[in-house]
């Protein structure tokens, strides 16, 4: 979507400099300090949060060599399809996302206002025991929302024909990688890329997981980086993947989990009657993302050993052998399955 920019050799913002350069972009005025400091946690951007007065915006500009152990390159234009990507869920959904102060296509960079400082995180959220259906449930209606209202509109599909990051961020470190990794799984994964690759039917946020939903008096969803028009079976797959991932690892909030993954699938569902991906496609593709999430470039962090191992086999399973509907699944991802 975005065009290319000439500046490969800008330099990147820093807590230092940031200050100055929200006031050149008109942001912050010259009157008065400014307080940054970086945010954590991301592999693909820097991300800081500065401070003037009452105002807090974050600031957001690519990176093009991921902080992860193996070389994993991307596009730094993604940010600027990020941005765009906002502004069309505020139209769609005014208040579900930040909103958009500024973007600097000469240097990558999105600034974006900040959420209310006793907003959380959703991620932290759930891996602290706290769960709640009903975010999921409005999570899925959101997403059901989006797919909805992109749906074969030309005009969108215009505007985010490029699949670059989706492909360098996506398919090839969570699917291409784990299919020469795990050899074994090649021939099925391979299945699921080329119909995904040939799937173009709406907007596809392309990272919607708890750790980008931040929840508070409201909700927004953040990081669209990866935002394209494509399948949406990929979105609804994302978010399960990680409700059973961390329902292996919670086993004690087994139950409260199950009814996350069952409110977000009813509630995506009732939205998307028409478009709605069939159960065993998106399970099947919940099976690759597990084992992504194992074997891939981007691991994730809390699992311990055995845990992993004990995605790794499930995710197998819903990948070679996709059940007929999300009530199976969470059957076959029971972390007291093997204990019975």
């Amino acid at each position: 979507m975005a065009p290319e920019t000439n500046s490969q050799d800008f330099a990147l913002l820093s807590v230092q400099s940031v200050g100055e350069y929200l006031v050149r972009r008109g942001i912050f005025d010259t009157k008065r300090a400014v307080e940054a400091q970086e945010l954590g946690g991301g592999v693909s951007n820097v991300v800081l949060v500065a401070r003037q007065g009452e105002v807090r915006v974050v600031v957001k500009q690519a990176l093009e060599r991921l902080r992860v152990p193996d070389e994993w390159l991307a596009l730094r234009e993604r940010t600027i399809t990020e941005g765009e990507a906002l502004r069309l869920a505020t139209r769609i959904t005014p208040g579900s996302v930040p909103e958009v102060l500024d973007l600097d296509r000469d240097v990558c960079a999105l600034t974006i206002s900040a959420a209310p400082v006793d907003w959380s995180n959703w991620k932290e959220r759930l891996l602290s025991g706290r769960t709640d259906s009903s975010v999921a449930e409005r999570l899925g209606k959101l997403l059901g929302t989006w797919h909805f209202e992109t749906y074969k509109k030309r005009e969108v599909a215009r505007a985010f024909a490029s699949s670059q990051s989706f492909d360098e961020l996506r398919i090839d470190p969570y699917y291409k990688t784990v299919a020469r990794r795990r050899p074994e799984l090649n021939a099925a994964i391979e299945e699921f890329i080329q119909r995904m690759q040939a799937t173009r039917l709406c907007l596809v946020h392309g990272d919607y997981s708890p750790k980008n939903i931040l929840v508070g008096s409201g909700l927004w969803v953040i990081d669209f980086e990866v935002a394209h028009y494509g399948d949406p079976a990929f979105d609804v797959a994302f978010m399960l993947s990680h409700l059973l991932l961390k329902r292996l690892h919670i086993p004690q909030k087994a139950s409260e989990l199950e009814l996350c993954a069952k409110a977000f699938w009813g509630a995506y569902e009732g939205v998307t009657p028409r478009l709605c991906p069939s159960a065993e496609y998106v399970l099947g593709h919940v099976g690759c993302l597990m084992v992504a999430r194992v074997d891939g470039k981007s691991p994730v962090e809390y699992l311990t050993e055995a845990e992993r191992e004990t995605a790794r086999r499930i995710g197998s399973n819903l990948l070679l052998d996709p059940p007929s509907n999300v009530e199976e699944a969470l059957a076959l991802s029971d972390p007291y399955r093997d204990r019975r």
